[in-house]
C-alpha cells in the first residue's frame, strides 16, 4: 500500500511539473543570414505550433510559404533584410495560418515574364490572421498586400508603393484590414478600362471587396494611386476611426478620392481629408469625377468629421439609391463642380446628429451649386444655411 501511494506522489509531481513549465520553454529562435541560407528552410525544420522567430539579414531571394502554422515571427536583424520574390510568384504566401508577424522587412517584386503579371507581396489566404509592422512593401506587380477569404490583416507604420499595375492593399471575401500610420502611394494605374484586369480593383490604391471591412485609424496617407484612393464593392465597409486628433489624408487620384458601390458603406467617425483628386479625369470616364462618388444603394455617414476640399468635380456625388448623411461638422470646399449632388433616387440628410457638439455643415466656394438634387431625389435638412442649393430640378 505505501509504494502504491509513493507511485500516486510520484505521478502527481511529475504532472505538476510539466504543467508550471513557463509558456515560452517550447519557443524557438533562429537565425538565416542570405545569400546562403532560406527561410522557407528553417520553415521546414520548426515546429508548426510556435511561438517561433526567425531573424532574417541580406537578401533572400524565396516565395515565403506559411501553411498552418501557428504563432510565427518574421522580423528583420539589425543588418536589415530584403526578401524578393522569384518571377511570377508572390512573395510571401501565407494559408491558413494564425498569430503571424512580418516586422521590418523590405518586401520587394520583379517584373513578370508578361509584363503587368508579377506576383503580390504579401497574400494572405483562408482565415488566416497577419500583423505586417513596418518598413517597405515595393514593386510588386500583382499588388502590395492582398487579405483575402476571411483573414485579418494589421498594417501599422508600413509603406506600400511603387506596387503597378496591382493594386497597394486590397481586402477582399470576407476580410478585414486594420490599417495604421501607414502610406500607400504610387500604386495601380490609370486607366479603369486598361487596368480592370490587374489587381482586385483594377490597380488602385485600396480595394475593399465582396462583405469585407477596411479602418483607417490614426494619421495614413493614400496618395497618388492611379485613377481611384480607395474603391469599396459589394455590402463592404470603409470606415475612419480612432484618435479624433489624427487624419487620414487621401489625395492625388485621377478620378475620385473614393469610390462607394453595390450597397458598400462609408463611415467617418474621426477626421478625413479628401482633396485634390479628379485633377487627370478623362474624358471618356464611365463614373464622374470628383472627391466621393457613392452609387448602387451605397451608404456615406459623415459622424462629425470629414473634410472633401480642392477636388476637379463634385466634393461628394451620390447616386442611385444611395443614403448621404452629413450630420454636423464637415466642411465640402473649393471642389471645381458642385459642393454636393444628388440625383437618381438618393437622399442627401443634413440634420445635426441631436445632442451631439459637430456644429453645423459648411458647404462654400464650390464652383457649381453648394446642394444640387435633381427631382427624383431628397434634400432633407435645413438647406437655407447654404447658398446657391439648386433642388427639385431636372
Amino acid at each position: 500500500m505505501r509504494k502504491n501511494r509513493l507511485f500516486r506522489a510520484s505521478v502527481f509531481a511529475i504532472l505538476l511539473t510539466f504543467f508550471l513549465l513557463p509558456a515560452g520553454a517550447h519557443a524557438t529562435d533562429v537565425t538565416v543570414v542570405c545569400p546562403g541560407q532560406s527561410i522557407n528552410a528553417a520553415l521546414a525544420a520548426l515546429p508548426q505550433n510556435g511561438p517561433n522567430t526567425i531573424t532574417v539579414t541580406g537578401t533572400c531571394n524565396e516565395d515565403v510559404s506559411l501553411t498552418d502554422v501557428l504563432a510565427l515571427t518574421i522580423i528583420a536583424g539589425a543588418g536589415g533584410a530584403k526578401i524578393v520574390q522569384p518571377q511570377d510568384s508572390n512573395t510571401f504566401d501565407i494559408v491558413r495560418s494564425q498569430n503571424i508577424t512580418l516586422q521590418n522587412l523590405e518586401i520587394a517584386g520583379v517584373p513578370g515574364s508578361t509584363l503587368g503579371f508579377g506576383g503580390f507581396g504579401v497574400n494572405i489566404a483562408e482565415a488566416s490572421d497577419v500583423r505586417i509592422l513596418g518598413r517597405d512593401i515595393h514593386d510588386n506587380e500583382g499588388g502590395g498586400v492582398l487579405g483575402n477569404n476571411s483573414s485579418l490583416l494589421s498594417l501599422r507604420n508600413t509603406n506600400i508603393h511603387n506596387n503597378t499595375p496591382g493594386d497597394g492593399l486590397d481586402a477582399a471575401n470576407g476580410s478585414t484590414a486594420d490599417v495604421r500610420l501607414t502610406t500607400i502611394q504610387n500604386n495601380g494605374c490609370s486607366g479603369l478600362v486598361r487596368c480592370y484586369n490587374f489587381g482586385f480593383g483594377g490597380g488602385v490604391g485600396v480595394f475593399v471587396g465582396r462583405q469585407s471591412s477596411a479602418v483607417f485609424r490614426n494619421n495614413n496617407l493614400i496618395q497618388n494611386n492611379g485613377d481611384i484612393g480607395i474603391w469599396a464593392r459589394v455590402l463592404s465597409t470603409v470606415t475612419f476611426a480612432g484618435d479624433t486628433t489624427k487624419t487620414t489624408v487621401i489625395q492625388g487620384h485621377n478620378i475620385d478620392g473614393i469610390l462607394i458601390q453595390e450597397g458598400a458603406h462609408l463611415q467617418f467617425f474621426a477626421p478625413a481629408l479628401i482633396q485634390g483628386n479628379g485633377v487627370g479625369c478623362p474624358p471618356e470616364t464611365p463614373i464622374p469625377c470628383g472627391g466621393i462618388f457613392a452609387t448602387e444603394n451605397a451608404t456615406v455617414e459623415f459622424l462629425g468629421f470629414g473634410t472633401i476640399t480642392g477636388n476637379h468635380g463634385a466634393g461628394v456625388f451620390v447616386e442611385q439609391g444611395t443614403n448621404l448623411h452629413l450630420g454636423g461638422g464637415v466642411t465640402i470646399s473649393n471642389n471645381t463642380g458642385d459642393g454636393v449632388h444628388i440625383r437618381r433616387i438618393s437622399i442627401g440628410d443634413f440634420t445635426a446628429i441631436p445632442g451631439s457638439s459637430f456644429g453645423n455643415n459648411t458647404i462654400t466656394g464650390n464652383g457649381g451649386a453648394s446642394v444640387f438634387c435633381d427631382a427624383r431625389s431628397l434634400g432633407i435638412g435645413n438647406l437655407s444655411t447654404f447658398s446657391n442649393v439648386r433642388c427639385g430640378e431636372n
